[in-house]
């Protein structure tokens, strides 16, 4: 072909593909077409681009094989059609005719257009035209060259389509997502991304990531990079400093990608660390509970932990206070002391700012503009938190289990703020924390001060049984219990007042100050006029309630008389307990404890004093039971010398008159020697009864005992007795003998010597039988005589019966005498055996018990 473009011409304007498809124009120089003809038939003929030629319009003049094969449409149907009606695609057909338009005004163009070919297929091409002009430079044709680029463009659209959907996923990922080259620098990065940088979108490209490290971490970044480089994933943790020096911690997970790039992928693990550390925290905590830390220590690191959850948190524990309407700050190590103590003077209630009013309501109180919130409108309260920077307050009654009120928990903020869910859930959990700690503290509490009332009382039960064992003077053991009571409570001094009921009036008992016992001073109003206790409100319901009475002030308690309350003001009492004194659940007196000036009473103090009081009304009943036993022990010998003097001497007279009057009644008849024989028993009588009397006077055993058993021993009683005499006397003994213990056989020998006395001096009997029957479970005694008898009804409880019935009730036993006139008399005491640990004697002194023995039986005897 001849060429018609000459090489001086200037750059001329081509066309490209904008990324929509369409047609651009670009300009660049274009190189005149070799004249040679058979070359360029040659080229013409082979050339794998499409080669065409245009006349003006865009008809096809003539096109190669190659552009009738990629057309689909045969040589003669391209041949005279139009390019851009046949073939080129319809969005093209503007900018191609433009481009048509730039090569017959004599312009080479660079461009991309595209086919629609015969079966529809698209074709890309990148082409180049240039046009033929005659050496007068007249237009003839255009020729045109088209490479396919199909498989080229296709590619690119591929790429292009993973390209946005890897930003579409980058784009909606909740974690930041950057890819930056090998410098370090940020190419791509995510809407998360720049969120979590603190910067916009727009200026993530081309951040440095070493502006998000610490300083003293940078070197670390560099080494990871130089380990990515031979591939592979990196997973670690750091903190991520954002663009205005905040420091968030992450999760990084770094990766090398094609073209020497990486891709790294951070996750805020800010709420996962917060929530590490409040468990680290919770179970420090209950740690430090269970190990006694003190509370305020608790509470004050439960503040701290608190406020590392949530920042700008300033956190608060406010503990109810004894008196029921205010609340003291146990805690709040980051709040101003002043508004701690602008906490503390204002009462509960209704409308008492976020902490008294979530107390009074006992249900959550949450304010999220202190300025504004009508339950701060107490003028003192609120304008105190503002001026301390304070402008919203989240508080929660901290309720025991039994639902009693311990105090509140209270978040305050330097900003209007309102929680959202994540803060309910962490108020809720520091409520139950506080709970668990005040609880446990309290529960110890109780502990130590029962262990305190337990040594308290065991303390006083000791000394109360070592005074009582000095077996001092009763003022003196009182003064020193009274002492004891002060010693263990640090009180000013201890008084005991008794009430008088025959007079209703109070007596002073005892009165210790510190280790001195005084007589009590005679300007106490009690002491002056001791009905004046009736004009006392505390004394009278101490008395009709019998429950402690504890005054905390004196100088405002409505329930002292003002007498009483001068006094006690002039001795410099500020305080004073009131325990009463029981006996039988009666209320007989009171103990009172005076103190100074000291903490409010606890609980644990005033069960501790009440203990305190029963065991001095212990002691005291003690020693008047000691004096009350002595006196009795006086009676009890006083009475058994009675009976041992009625059983040995007027018994042993009642064996000598008999004898006597037997004596007489020989010598009337002349029968001398029969009559020295009955004189000569009345004086052995005589002498063993005298004999019993000594020894009944030093409590010593009968002698017939120490000789026989008490069946021998009585045998030879009676027979002693009757001997010579009219009376005939019968003695039987069914089952085994059994070992009594001395007191029994003592018992029993003065029993039948007072049946045959009473027999001898009343009855005038001809026969006496003494009868002694053992059997399985008792052992019974019956002594009988046919004399005159006397009827029951009558009274004959002398000293005879009245000290065998006694003696039957020291065994255990009982007595039954059955009597009536002209039928003589039988007395019976049936005696249950002991336990099978008994006393077991033979017929020695021995008095001890003897374990196993049981009754051994010694013999049988019928007489």
């Amino acid at each position: 072909m001849k060429s018609e473009v000459t090489a001086a011409e200037q750059v001329q304007s081509t066309t490209t593909f904008s990324p929509s498809g369409g047609v651009t124009a670009r300009a660049e120089p274009c190189p005149r077409p070799n004249d040679d003809e058979s070359a360029a038939k040659y080229l013409f003929k082979l050339s794998h681009d499409v080669i065409l030629s245009l006349d003006r319009v865009g008809n096809i003049l003539c096109i190669n094989q190659r552009g009738v094969q990629l057309s689909g449409y045969s040589e003669t149907e391209l041949r005279g059609a139009n390019v851009f009606e046949l073939l080129l695609f319809p969005e093209d057909r503007q900018i191609a005719r433009a481009m048509l338009a730039d090569v017959l005004a004599g312009e080479a163009r660079e461009y991309e257009v595209r086919w629609k070919t015969k079966n529809g297929r698209i074709v890309h091409f990148d082409g180049a035209t240039v046009p033929r002009l005659s050496d007068a430079g007249e237009f003839l044709s255009t020729l045109c060259t088209l490479r396919d680029v199909t498989e080229r463009k296709c590619a690119e659209e591929r790429l292009r389509k993973s390209e946005e959907k890897y930003r579409d996923l980058i784009e909606i990922s909740p974690d930041a997502i950057y890819v930056v080259d090998a410098d370090g620098v940020c190419v791509l990065g995510n809407r998360a991304g720049a969120e979590l940088a603190g910067i916009p979108e727009n200026k993530l490209v081309g951040t440095p990531v070493t502006d998000t490290y610490l300083p003293e971490e940078r070197n670390v970044f560099r080494e990871r990079l130089q380990q990515l480089k031979t591939g592979g994933t990196l997973r670690f943790e750091r903190n991520f400093v954002r663009k205005n020096g905040d420091i968030v911690p992450v999760e990084v997970s770094v990766t090398a990608i094609r073209g020497g790039y990486f891709q790294a992928i951070l996750r805020d693990i800010s709420e996962r660390k917060r929530s590490e550390a409040l468990l680290a925290g919770e179970k420090r905590l209950l740690e430090m509970i269970a190990t006694g830390v003190g509370l305020k220590e608790i509470l004050n690191t439960l503040c701290l932990i608190i406020e590392e959850q949530r920042d700008g948190t300033l956190a608060s524990v406010l503990l109810l206070n004894a008196d029921g309407v205010h609340l003291d700050c146990i805690a709040g190590p980051s709040l101003p002391k002043e508004w701690a103590q602008q906490m503390e003077n204002l009462p509960i209630g209704p409308c008492a700012g976020s902490c008294g009013t979530a107390a009074y309501r006992r249900s959550p109180v949450i304010v999220s503009d202190i300025a504004s919130d009508p339950l701060w409108d107490v003028p003192a309260h609120r304008s105190s938190a503002l001026k301390h920077g304070l402008r919203a307050s989240w508080s929660s009654p901290v309720l025991s289990s039994a639902g009693k009120v311990f105090g509140t928990f209270c978040m305050y903020y330097r900003e209007t703020r309102s929680p959202n869910s994540r803060d309910l859930e962490l108020i809720d959990l520091a409520t139950d924390l506080v709970r668990i700690a005040i609880e446990r503290d309290r529960a110890e509490g109780a502990l130590r001060a029962s262990e305190q009332v337990a040594r308290g009382q065991v303390e006083a039960l000791t000394y109360s049984l070592d005074v009582l064992a000095t077996a001092p003077a009763p003022d003196k053991f009182l003064g020193q219990m009274l002492s004891t009571i002060g010693r263990l409570l640090g009180a000013q001094s201890v008084i005991l007042w008794l009430l008088d009921e025959s007079n209703d009036a109070l007596v002073l008992r005892a009165w210790a100050e510190g280790t001195n016992f005084a007589m009590g001073d005679p300007e106490h109003p009690f002491i002056k006029n001791p009905s004046s206790w009736k004009e006392d409100p505390g004394l009278r319901e101490l008395f009709f309630s019998g429950a402690p009475v504890a005054c905390e002030d004196v100088e405002h308690d409505p329930f002292t008389s003002n007498d009483l309350r001068e006094y006690l003001k002039a001795g410099g009492t500020k305080k004073f307990l009131r325990i009463p004194t029981l006996v039988g659940g009666r209320v007989k007196g009171f103990i009172g404890i005076r103190h100074g000036e000291r903490p409010p009473y606890r609980p644990e103090e005033i069960e501790l004093a009440q203990a305190l009081a029963h065991q001095a009304m212990l002691a005291i009943q003690l020693n008047e039971f000691a004096e009350q036993s002595r006196q009795a022990a006086v009676l009890e010998e006083r009475n058994r010398m009675a009976r041992d003097i009625h059983d040995t001497l007027a018994q042993g007279f009642t064996g000598v008159i008999v004898q006597l009057e037997s004596a007489e009644d020989a010598m009337a008849c002349c029968r001398r020697k029969e009559a020295n024989e009955h004189l000569r028993r009345a004086s052995e009588l005589a002498r063993r009864s005298l004999n019993e009397a000594r020894r009944s006077v030093h409590a010593l055993r009968p002698e017939a005992l120490q000789r026989d058993n008490f069946w021998e021993a009585l045998k030879g009683i009676v027979k002693n007795t009757t001997g010579g005499t009219n009376l005939h006397t019968r003695f039987e003994l069914r089952g085994r003998l059994r070992r009594l213990s001395p007191v029994w056989q003592e018992n029993l020998l003065h029993i039948g010597q007072e049946a045959l006395t009473n027999a001898l001096k009343h009855a005038r009997p001809r026969n006496f039988e003494t009868r002694l029957i053992f059997n399985s479970k008792a052992f019974r005694l019956e002594l009988r005589d046919d004399g005159n008898g006397f009827r029951i009804k009558q009274r004959h409880d002398g000293l005879g019966l009245a000290g065998m019935r006694e003696r039957a009730e020291q065994m255990g036993g009982t007595l039954k005498v059955a009597s009536a006139h002209g039928k003589g008399t039988t007395i019976v005491v049936t005696v249950p055996y002991p336990p099978r640990d008994g006393f077991a004697v033979a017929n020695n002194h021995e008095s001890r018990p003897r374990r196993n023995d049981g009754f051994r039986a010694v013999g049988t005897v019928s007489v």
